[in-house]
């Protein structure tokens, strides 16, 4: 069996993850696991949440029954989604996992599409020596994505610009899905400067700066509303760590020719 770690960065999300824990609890009772190899584990990670909503998370955690395969980590203080997110990939590095990633808590992403991201790391990407798998929301033939029009509108010309200003070809860098290598991730952590809404983007430019590959993946997704993005003072703040980022990408060593993502 593989092992798989899955972080879950939650701030105020009690309201949304029973949700979550359900479609988790299904997942992991159903063959689909088990006949691909894989025990997957999750961890939600409590980002400075106030002290009644982290209870509340403590109960719909207890009252979902998924035992052992789902824990609490609480950081005590809001540092940003991005700082979650390595909080949850530092626990678990000596572990013995071979895959380490994450998912938004609102459900945007059902956790079949998770597994699907799972299994081609697992599967192809060993074959191809692939850093790993992350979720692309493109609305095409077999895939429903579901998403407000001045959101999808917004979230296109901040990839377009991530594509550009960087030279790369990553159709979407924003997915709240994503999934790497084990071994791999740990030369990466070091390297985003952003705590917030772009440390995985800054993680995954990184890698590809460095030559590592990585496949894009087409998924479902659906928008649940309330989201902590504002359109009108995030992106701003986004693209200015951005424009840091590169700064800093350039003095870290790259690969000659660094293979671009590709659409699977």
């Amino acid at each position: 069996m593989q092992r798989a770690h899955i972080v879950i960065p939650a701030y105020k999300e009690a309201a949304r993850l029973p949700g979550l824990l359900a479609d988790i609890k299904a997942y992991l009772r159903s063959p689909l696991p088990v006949d691909h190899g894989l025990d997957v584990r999750f961890c939600i990670v409590d980002g400075g949440s106030p002290a009644d909503e982290l209870a509340a998370t403590e109960r719909a955690l207890y009252a979902s029954n998924v035992g052992s395969s789902v824990t609490l980590l609480s950081l005590g203080r809001n540092r940003g989604k991005g700082a979650a997110i390595r909080a949850g990939f530092e626990r678990a590095l000596n572990e013995g996992f071979a895959y380490q990633g994450f998912m938004d808590a609102d459900s945007s992403v059902p956790v079949r599409e998770l597994h699907r991201v799972l299994v081609h790391l697992a599967t192809t990407g060993r074959e191809l020596g692939l850093a790993g798998t992350i979720g692309s929301r493109v609305k095409m033939l077999g895939r429903s994505v579901v998403r407000n029009p001045l959101r999808h509108c917004s979230g296109r010309v901040f990839a377009t610009f991530v594509a550009v200003y960087f030279r790369c070809a990553v159709y979407d860098t924003q997915c709240g899905l994503k999934v790497f290598d084990a071994a791999v991730l740990p030369r990466y952590l070091d390297a985003p400067i952003d705590t917030r809404w772009v440390w995985d983007t800054q993680l995954l430019l990184a890698m590809l700066h460095a030559g590592e590959r990585i496949h894009e993946i087409p998924i479902d997704w659906r928008e649940t509303g309330d989201s902590k993005v504002s359109l009108l003072r995030d992106p701003l703040t986004m693209i200015r760590s951005l424009i840091k980022f590169k700064r800093r990408l350039q003095t870290l060593p790259a690969a000659p020719l660094a293979s671009p993502p590709q659409a699977v």
